[in-house]
């Protein structure tokens, strides 16, 4: 087995499987600004993306491009083409997201990126004597969310509860392939593997809350309410969804933070006397206690669907406030209300305190 970090005189190398995506985006961000490191620790950051075109912005992101398609080559053509950049890996970040519209496709995907997962950890871990190199054991970030948990109480219900990481898993089907990916990647030996749970994310222009906002806006537009509201009466914004919907996000560069500090506990040095064995002056339990384990990553509080509501209607002009738990057919149909349903009607609680311990 190969140490578990690089040598003190290079970098640290990084890996992004995904990194032109909304969350890989800004894990590639947050690993080049990362502050949890010794002097002179830095990572190098690398993006596997699919498309050449994308190539030039990731760069001008500071994240070295490698354009690769799982979708249309193989995993190990796609591990060559990895291994070209860099024999050793110190952390590999998976925050893929594959089409969700073909099940078959998705499972495939996910055996895929599994294959290619193995593939450089293979390599980084069987450096050839002789070569001057030094084997190394990657950290496997693996991204999946907390909607594997499915759905807790509403606020202010007697038996409510957050979902921790020990929590039963009961997903939607959407998110099923990627929540058994997951739990694959987490049974194969010799991989140390580390499964990432956030709850939904906001920020910039990929937010899961922009449903949020498209439906107020649809709302506020649509010719149904335009037409049997009174001009001289209060608007309201109105949902189908319960006002103690429970709605648990965090914004995409905390969660990429979160990220960092679960690689920076487990491969640096942060002060520990040697152990035999770590290969990076750390003791084996810091990395241990990461290997293995899945982490949630949440916000600190919750909003509820009374307060997002209060602040839609404010954004958007209806006078009159909000009202909950209405019928489906005084929705405009403008406002695609099934589209937004998982973001108004999916109450979720989240405890996060298991990663806050550690990091």
């Amino acid at each position: 087995m190969g140490s578990t970090s690089s040598t003190n005189s290079s970098p640290l190398t990084a890996l992004i499987i995904g990194a032109n995506g909304y969350l890989g985006s800004a894990i590639s961000s947050a690993f080049l600004r990362a502050s949890n490191l010794p002097t002179p620790k830095f990572f190098r950051v690398y993006g596997l993306i699919r498309r050449s075109s994308n190539a030039r912005a990731l760069a001008l992101r500071e994240t070295i491009p490698i354009v690769a398609s799982l979708s249309s080559d193989s995993p190990a053509a796609v591990t060559q083409a990895v291994l070209a950049h860099s024999r050793t890996w110190d952390v590999v970040v998976v925050c893929t997201e594959p089409s969700q519209s073909d099940p078959e496709a998705q499972t495939q995907h996910w055996h895929d990126v599994l294959a290619l997962v193995k593939g450089l950890v293979e390599a980084s871990t069987s450096i050839p004597s002789g070569s001057g190199g030094k084997a190394v054991t990657p950290l496997v970030l693996w991204s999946s969310g907390c909607k594997d948990y499915g759905t807790t109480k509403l606020h202010g219900d007697l038996d409510l509860e957050p979902h921790t990481e020990s929590a039963a898993l009961n997903p939607p089907d959407v998110v099923r392939c990627r929540m058994d990916g997951a739990l694959r990647a987490l049974k194969v030996a010799g991989l140390d593997v580390v499964v990432v749970r956030a709850s939904p994310l906001c920020g910039y222009s990929g937010s899961y809350y922009g449903a949020a906002l498209e439906y107020a806006a649809a709302f506020a537009a649509s010719k149904k309410y335009n037409e049997h509201e009174n001009e001289n009466e209060a608007k309201v914004l109105k949902f189908t969804a319960h006002a103690d919907t429970i709605m648990h996000g965090i914004h995409v560069d905390d969660c990429a933070d979160a990220y960092v500090a679960l690689a920076g506990t487990a491969l640096i040095d942060m002060g520990t006397s040697p152990d035999e064995g770590s290969g990076n002056g750390m003791p084996k339990t810091r990395r241990a206690a990461i290997v293995g384990q899945v982490f949630n990553i949440s916000g600190r509080r919750y909003e509820t669907l009374t307060e997002v509501g209060a602040a839609l209607a404010a954004e958007y002009g209806f006078t009159g406030g909000t009202q909950f738990n209405v019928s489906a057919d005084n929705i405009p149909e403008e406002a695609e209300y099934q589209r937004s349903e998982f973001v108004f009607g999916y109450s979720q609680w989240v405890s996060s305190e298991k990663i806050r311990a550690l990091t």
